[in-house]
């Protein structure tokens, strides 16, 4: 399955991630601590899952025959590199690195990336003339 990822798609659909999820990110982690701020904060979390959902759409539907695997690559990626940042800065502030979370939380972008894929490849298939009919 790996040998029919469309880097390209997986990029695009990685930068279109990263666009949304990217400053609600940082903005969630500059916010972390406060505890009057939880509207922000799931306001911020709906932006981030947004993110996942249009990143794994577009991916999803520039490669609708393997939708899935590129919205789940394209949105992995993303947290990926999200990721590396957020470890270097918790690092760097002498906190620590939840192994559970982090993979929890990779699953789950990839997960919603899959979701998105589908939307994609359902508006893909049907705008090149292939899916349900319409008439």
């Amino acid at each position: 399955m790996i040998s029919q990822l469309d880097l390209s798609v997986v990029t695009a659909g990685a930068m279109m991630t990263l666009l949304l999820t990217g400053p609600a990110a940082i903005i969630r982690a500059s916010i972390d601590d406060s505890s009057d701020t939880s509207l922000w904060v799931l306001a911020l979390y709906l932006l981030i899952i947004t993110g996942y959902l249009l990143g794994g759409a577009l991916a999803g539907r520039q490669q609708p025959s393997t939708a899935f695997v590129h919205g789940a690559a394209a949105t992995f990626l993303a947290f990926a590199i999200l990721q590396t940042f957020g470890i270097a800065r918790r690092l760097a502030d002498g906190r620590g690195i939840s192994i559970g979370a982090l993979v929890f939380n990779a699953l789950l972008a990839a997960s919603i990336g899959v979701i998105g894929a589908w939307f994609g490849a359902r508006r893909g298939t049907l705008d090149s003339g292939g899916g349900e009919p319409t008439g």
